[in-house]
C-alpha cells in the first residue's frame, strides 16, 4: 500500500478473524517502531508480542478485576454504568490474534533530574519539557500501526487496560522500572466495511505564520 494510503485508510479495529499473523509479519511491524525517533537516541523501548491466548486471558481478567474494584468505591449509578462501558472497550483485547504489550524502558533525562534537584514538582517539570520518553514511544507506536495497515492489519492502540498495570508487570515478568504505556491489540479484522470515523478539517487544525 502506498504511504499516503496507508495513513489516510488505516483504522481502528476491535473485531478480528481468528488467524493469526506470521511471527515474520509482527517482526516486520515491530522493527518499523525500532526506527522511530526517540529523544537522545534512547531507544527506551521493548516490545512483547502476546500469541498465548492464556496469557492475554489473564490481563484481560486482570483489567476487568480493576474496574469492578472501582466500581465498588462509588455509589453513583451513572459512573459505574460508565465504568461497566469502560471495562468492556478495555478487555476485548483477549480477543485479539495477537497483543503487543509497548513498554517503556528507563531512560535518564539529565535536564528532568536537574529541575528535580532544583526542587521543583513533576507537574512543573512538564510545563518546562514535555515528557519525551513518551512521546518517543508514541512514534514506536505509530509507526507499528502503519505498518501492520500497509500488511493488511487492523491494529486498536489501547491505554485504558493499563489500569491494571500492577497485574501487568507480574503477568509479564517485567521490572520495578519498567513502565506498560500501552497495548496494541492486532489482527485482521473481522468488519466487512468499517467507515473512518470524523475527522476534524485541516482548516480547524492548522494555521500557518509567514
Amino acid at each position: 500500500m502506498e504511504y499516503f494510503e496507508t495513513v489516510y485508510k488505516r483504522k481502528t479495529i476491535r473485531k478480528y478473524e481468528k488467524s493469526k499473523p506470521p511471527i515474520e509479519d509482527i517482526k516486520k511491524i515491530i522493527d518499523s517502531a525500532r526506527v522511530a525517533p526517540s529523544a537522545t537516541n534512547s531507544q527506551n523501548w521493548h516490545f512483547i508480542a502476546i500469541y498465548n491466548d492464556e496469557i492475554k486471558s489473564q490481563m484481560a481478567k486482570a483489567v476487568g478485576e480493576t474496574y469492578d474494584k472501582i466500581s465498588a468505591m462509588t455509589d453513583d449509578e451513572e459512573f459505574k454504568k460508565s465504568l461497566a462501558k469502560s471495562k468492556t472497550f478495555s478487555t476485548f483485547f483477549e480477543s485479539a490474534p495477537v497483543v503487543i504489550a509497548c513498554i517503556e524502558t528507563k531512560r535518564e533525562s539529565a535536564m528532568t533530574e536537574f529541575l528535580k534537584e532544583k526542587g521543583l514538582s513533576y507537574k512543573e517539570i512538564l510545563l518546562y519539557r514535555p515528557d519525551s520518553s513518551l512521546l518517543s514511544m508514541g512514534a514506536a507506536i505509530e509507526n507499528m500501526s502503519l505498518s501492520a495497515a500497509a500488511l493488511g492489519y487492523g491494529t486498536c492502540w489501547m491505554c485504558a487496560p493499563i489500569i491494571a498495570y500492577k497485574d501487568f508487570k507480574k503477568i509479564l515478568k517485567l521490572s520495578e522500572s519498567d513502565k506498560i504505556v500501552s497495548l496494541l491489540a492486532l489482527g485482521k479484522s473481522a468488519y466487512d466495511n468499517q467507515n473512518q470515523p470524523p475527522k476534524k478539517n485541516l482548516e480547524e487544525i492548522m494555521e500557518i505564520i509567514e
